[in-house]
């Protein structure tokens, strides 16, 4: 090899780059599901989820720029974020011809329950909607190790994702659709997989991995 190749492999290699790291065009092809991080949410939180997202759904994952959790939705009396008013924000955000929109936080998020006015929970959808909202908030319960946090997200998050795809709550145990009732132990408990009936809902869609 000559010494003019040599000098010249540096300059191909950085004109090949873009090419290289393109999105291949099966990719561009998927449907895209946002994640909208809301307040200062750390970054590994937001790749654990985009991660689990892409492994479970036909989809690839666009995070968009972090937006501060809307003032409006601030519960005072529990200082919490109440969930179904950041869906309709979320609603109505635009996300670049998004199939859904999923916001992502480490607040506490709150929404009415039975008798309950304000009742902390994992995650909100909307059922067959385009928009989700999970908090991490209550995922570190029970000296949660890094693994089991991980684990925990990504099964709240598919489990959101899953009711705006129209699944309501499955009750086959272990499914990752299974009511969690506000207790950290049935989502420990799922399998972070869809049950057959799910699954075959979700396959009908065209939406499961």
């Amino acid at each position: 090899m000559t010494s003019i190749s040599r000098k010249l492999l540096p300059a191909l290699f950085f004109a090949l780059a873009p090419v290289l790291c393109a999105p291949t065009p099966d990719q561009d092809l998927l449907p895209i599901i946002a994640l909208q991080p809301l307040g200062k949410v750390r970054q590994e939180v937001v790749a654990t989820a985009a991660e689990g997202i892409e492994k479970a759904f036909h989809a690839r994952v666009k995070v968009l720029p972090a937006e501060p959790l809307p003032a409006g939705a601030y519960y005072r009396p529990n200082k919490r974020y109440r969930a179904e008013i950041i869906l309709h924000i979320l609603r109505d955000r635009p996300c670049g011809g998004c199939l859904k929109i999923a916001g992502i936080t480490e607040a506490d998020i709150s929404t009415t329950k039975g008798k309950i006015q304000d009742w902390g929970i994992f995650g909100l959808a909307t059922l067959n909607g385009m928009a989700c909202v999970i908090s991490t908030f209550r995922l570190g319960r029970g000296g949660a190790s890094r693994e089991l946090f991980s684990e925990r997200l990504v099964k709240v998050v598919n489990h959101e994702l899953g009711h705006t795809f129209g699944l309501d709550h499955c009750p086959v145990q272990g499914c990752i659709m299974e009511d969690a009732k506000g207790t950290i132990r049935t989502v420990d408990r799922e399998s972070g997989r869809f049950c057959e009936r799910c699954r075959k809902r979700l396959e009908s869609r065209g939406i499961l991995r």
